[in-house]
């Protein structure tokens, strides 16, 4: 009784119920069908995922990042600037757009803990002033990556596929195997998780609430960052609308995946699952013949049904007096 009562009491359990629900409904309604379409959901999980694990450990800290999707636009930007105009090669661009994209979140950091500003409204005026510059940048139409650059290595291994799986996927598989082990085994994740359920305690403990979520920011910032450039190297060009509801799909898969905008507590490997979730989703409707509107409508309700889940899950788990 005590493993499955531990069991329930992951904040990932209801996702991973979830997970395995859609995947029986869609294999069941499409004959077989939908297993066919998973190296596309795959991708689509991938550019997505990295941004909800980056998401979901700013959620630990108790803070949110609604610029993500602006992030993930820019650094694309950068990285074109980067080989265009600095005429730097591939790799040495992959790591200013990264930079530029781990600069945008001390920024966030720096006005939220200092200025005393909550993040959501920090990160609600970078978004637009984000998507600004990517409108400005490219007149409204897109940017590509310099012709002489299309085959660099590094592009031609962001389009490769390893084990007939999309290599940003396997990129999206250690890296939340890496933020997993920060967040829950290292001095900087436990920093994290204190400050995101009593930064005044943790202040008392020695830990500086202020640099841990300034840090925080900067790896949100960084992985939505990381996302664009990969996204970058695999479409080749940058548009005006790149990452549009990027953000929205990030959170709603990080608290699918049971984290929580309290901090505190929180997952990674559960958001990947809610990306997985939400990427299903939209292609298993889309065989199912339903009108894609359905979409977005769909995503509330499973927001939604998740969170009672889950809550009612915690409510069995709790000791009776």
């Amino acid at each position: 009784m005590s493993f499955w009562r531990t069991a329930l009491a992951r904040p990932e359990t209801s996702v991973v119920i979830g997970t395995i629900l859609v995947v029986l409904f869609f294999t069941i309604s499409t004959g077989g069908a939908w297993l066919s379409t998973l190296p596309s959901v795959f991708r689509v999980t991938a550019q997505v995922g990295l941004i909800a694990i980056g998401q979901a450990f700013l959620m630990s800290s108790g803070e949110i990042d609604l610029s993500v999707g602006s992030t993930f636009a820019v650094a694309g930007l950068v990285a074109i600037w980067a080989m265009d105009i600095l005429t730097l090669g591939v790799a040495p661009a992959f790591l200013v757009a990264l930079a530029a994209s781990s600069l945008i979140g001390l920024v966030m950091g720096v006005f939220t803990v200092y200025f005393k500003v909550p993040s959501m409204i920090v990160t609600l005026g970078a978004l637009f002033v984000l998507r600004g510059i990517a409108y400005i940048s490219t007149q409204g139409f897109s940017l590509s990556i310099p012709r002489e650059f299309r085959k660099d290595p590094l592009v031609l291994l962001a389009k490769a596929k390893t084990f007939d799986l999309n290599n940003t996927f396997i990129v999206l598989l250690v890296a939340t195997v890496i933020l997993a082990i920060v967040l829950s085994r290292t001095r900087f994740g436990s920093h994290v998780l204190a400050v995101g359920g009593d930064a005044s305690a943790a202040l008392a403990n020695g830990i500086s609430p202020a640099a841990t979520k300034i840090k925080a920011f900067m790896v949100c910032s960084a992985f939505a960052g990381l996302s664009g450039i990969l996204v970058l190297f695999q479409e080749g060009s940058v548009y005006s609308t790149s990452g549009i509801k990027l953000e929205l799909e990030a959170i709603a898969a990080a608290v699918i995946g049971g984290c929580t905008l309290r901090g505190g507590s929180g997952s990674i490997w559960g958001p990947v699952l809610g990306v997985f979730v939400l990427s299903s989703l939209k292609g298993g409707l889309m065989m199912l013949g339903a009108p894609t509107s359905w979409y977005i409508g769909l995503v509330g309700a499973l927001l939604i049904g998740f969170l009672i889940v889950s809550q009612v899950i915690s409510a069995s788990t709790q000791p009776t007096a």
